[in-house]
């Protein structure tokens, strides 16, 4: 018997038991399989608090020079920044009619007999969307997000600065800040390519330019750190470098995971890591001709050396996520939603201990 979509939509929306297991599908597929790979969730974020760095301390040992020795005053210093998290909503809309389309379709590739599809096909129909949907975004933010981008032209669609201006700064925005700041810009590398006047002399990587930009982030490295996170741009001029040899030697393990076609490696002992979404965005996103006939794109390679506890999301609560509600309006309307919300926000808690090339 055919699949009656508003009646089994319904009944959806209102079953607890089925809106908690795709609540739980939503959270750990976002948390724990995409953004975690990259950065460190925290929850219990609230507005106004504190992140605070603490540097070491040091110089508090002096010769005894006998009685009458001065004190010595004891401080703390620390690099303070405040979270600001922001509401980010999930709305899905979809037409009835639409809705029926993809489903069929979704059900076609997925190999279900659409002449049989029952509520459970159903229900994993919307798992998908909106894993999927949510999952691309949350990372998206976490690397892109800037409540400033409007007004910086560097979206090929003016439109889309509703999709990124979610987050207050994300990795990329903040490392861009943070290059401004005298007292942090010996710890940046300015990558050249990157002010190119057309795409593809930035996308004309020379045999050595990773190797040469990834030793400058490990040069005079003063900090722990377990990655150098990158631009898929970069790993893969890496990768060439050692692929062609030129005079240079890799180790075993090294040629050994480019055999096995892995996308991780390491330089000088940390792990190199591309993100690949970072590339796709940059140039579905960031490509514009900026009036000059030149297609370019902003800064389609990156790279960061630090530790992963020092790249944060912050949420105010992993339940937020759980927060879904499934709706369907009748009559004139005829749509289906889907509905969430949850607080989020990414912070760098200690500027010092990086060193990052844009």
């Amino acid at each position: 018997m055919a699949l009656n979509f508003v009646t089994t939509f319904q009944a959806i929306a209102t079953d607890q038991r089925l809106i908690q297991d795709l609540s739980e599908a939503i959270k750990n597929k976002l948390f724990y399989e995409e953004a975690d790979k990259f950065f460190r969730i925290q929850p219990g974020i609230k507005g106004g608090q504190q992140v605070v760095a603490l540097e070491p301390l040091e110089y508090v040992t002096k010769k005894e020079t006998g009685c009458g020795n001065s004190g010595q005053a004891f401080t703390i210093n620390g690099v303070t920044q405040l979270w600001e998290p922001q509401l980010a909503k999930v709305n899905i809309k979809m037409c009835y009619t639409d809705f029926k389309d993809a489903f069929t379709r979704w059900g076609l590739a997925n190999g279900y007999d659409i002449h049989n599809l029952e509520e459970a096909e159903f229900f994993d129909f919307i798992q998908d969307t909106v894993i999927e949907a949510m999952k691309a975004d949350f990372t998206r933010l976490a690397i892109f997000g800037d409540a400033d981008i409007a007004s910086q032209s560097i979206l090929g669609d003016a439109n889309k600065a509703a999709y990124y201006d979610v987050v207050k700064k994300g990795l990329i925005p903040t490392l861009q800040y943070f290059k401004t700041l005298p007292e942090l810009a010996g710890q940046f590398v300015t990558i050249a390519k990157n002010s190119e006047t057309t795409r593809v002399d930035q996308l004309n990587l020379g045999a050595t330019d990773a190797l040469d930009l990834f030793e400058s982030l490990t040069d005079e490295q003063y900090f722990d750190s377990d990655q150098i996170l990158t631009s898929n741009t970069l790993f893969k001029n890496y990768k060439n470098y050692l692929r062609r040899g030129a005079g240079n030697v890799p180790l075993e393990s090294s040629k050994q995971q480019l055999q096995d076609g892995m996308d991780s490696l390491k330089f000088d002992g940390e792990l190199l890591t591309p993100i690949k979404f970072h590339d796709k965005k940059r140039m579905e996103d960031f490509t514009k001709d900026n009036g000059s006939g030149s297609d370019v794109t902003h800064l389609p390679h990156f790279a960061v050396n630090t530790n992963k506890d020092n790249l944060v999301i912050g949420v105010d609560d992993t339940n937020s996520l759980t927060d879904v509600r499934l709706e369907y309006i009748g009559g004139e309307d005829e749509h289906f939603y889907i509905k969430g919300n949850y607080q989020v926000d990414f912070k760098i808690p200690n500027p010092k201990a990086l060193r990052a090339a844009l």
